[in-house]
């Protein structure tokens, strides 16, 4: 009978601190540090196993540092603080920008209301529209500058459709060259 024998590659004392690290999310207490280290490593015979790997990590002051905040026995790799500081700054900036898109109106209520009210202050000089209108179209709101957009272009039957598509039915717009009419519908 024949018995295979594995190879096993092993590490340097200070890679496989940092592989235990790493699999443990960049931060472990000593006594879940030393068992995979040993595992992982070649030490000397009749070394110290734990003595030696605290000292790799005293002597690596570039990959390993005391956690702070943590108890005593807690270690870190460098790069460990680093990531957390990153991972808080890209949740502040997420935190950002959310409040940024919160603070945008998405009510319909509201585009319900400023069409017909930018068609009214815009009524002698259309063009004078445009602006809201890339604004809309920019933020998402297709239907509300397809409005726009054929209102500023004098396009009746288009206006008709965008205004049907938008489900907006709280006002009917006649359009007679430049003049539009606003006429108050209660008929929803």
């Amino acid at each position: 009978m024949h018995t295979k024998i594995k190879s096993v590659t092993y590490m340097t004392q200070k890679e496989a601190i940092i592989k235990a690290l790493e699999e443990h999310g960049g931060r472990e207490r000593l006594l879940v540090i030393y068992p995979r280290v040993i595992q992982l490593a070649t030490f000397k015979p009749d070394s110290d196993k734990q003595a030696t790997i605290r000292t790799t990590l005293q002597r690596h002051p570039e990959c390993f540092r005391h956690s702070p905040g943590k108890p005593e026995g807690w270690w870190e790799l460098v790069s460990f603080q680093e990531e957390i500081a990153e991972l808080k700054q890209q949740i502040t900036e997420l935190i950002e920008s959310n409040k940024l898109q919160a603070a945008i109106p998405k009510d319909v209520n509201l585009i319900e209301k400023m069409l017909p009210e930018m068609m009214d202050v815009c009524m002698h000089e259309r063009m004078k529209a445009d602006p809201l209108r890339i604004v809309l179209r920019h933020l998402g709101y297709e239907e509300a500058a397809a409005v726009l957009d054929a209102w500023i272009g004098e396009k009746e039957d288009e206006l008709v459709k965008a205004l049907e598509r938008l489900n907006i039915h709280i006002r009917n717009i006649t359009m007679t060259g430049q003049n539009a009419t606003y006429i108050e519908n209660n008929n929803k």
